[in-house]
C-alpha cells in the first residue's frame, strides 16, 4: 500500500466486490486501517447483498473460523465498517480485493 484510500475509491471497490462475490465464487479481501494499522488482515467474502443503504458482505475470518463475520459498505459515508471482534475494536476500515478468479 502506497497511497491512502479515497471515499470514491472505496465506493468503486464496493461496487466491484458486489459484482465479483457470487455463490460458490469467494473473493479474498484485505482490510486495514491505513496509515495507522490497527488492523491489517484478510477475510474471504462469500456473499454480498445490496441492502439499500449499503452493501453487506458475509465473510469467513480465519481468526474466527466457527461463525461467519460481516463487512458493511455504508453508502452515506462511502466507507467500509467492520464490527468489533476479539482483535479489532470495530469501525472504519480500508478495503481492497486481493484475489478474484476471472475464468468462472
Amino acid at each position: 500500500m502506497v497511497f491512502p484510500f479515497s471515499h470514491s475509491g472505496q465506493e468503486h471497490m464496493a461496487q466491484k466486490l458486489l459484482l465479483h462475490v457470487k455463490p460458490g465464487h469467494p473473493v479474498a479481501i484485505h482490510v486495514s486501517t491505513f496509515p495507522k494499522l490497527s488492523i491489517n488482515h484478510t477475510v474471504v467474502a462469500f456473499e454480498a447483498k445490496d441492502i439499500g443503504t449499503g452493501i453487506l458482505f458475509t465473510t469467513y475470518d480465519p481468526n474466527q473460523p466457527n461463525k461467519p463475520s460481516s463487512l458493511l459498505f455504508d453508502r452515506a459515508t462511502r466507507t467500509f465498517l467492520l464490527p468489533a471482534c476479539n482483535y479489532f475494536a470495530g469501525g472504519r476500515v480500508d478495503v481492497y480485493e486481493i484475489y478474484y478468479k476471472w475464468d468462472y
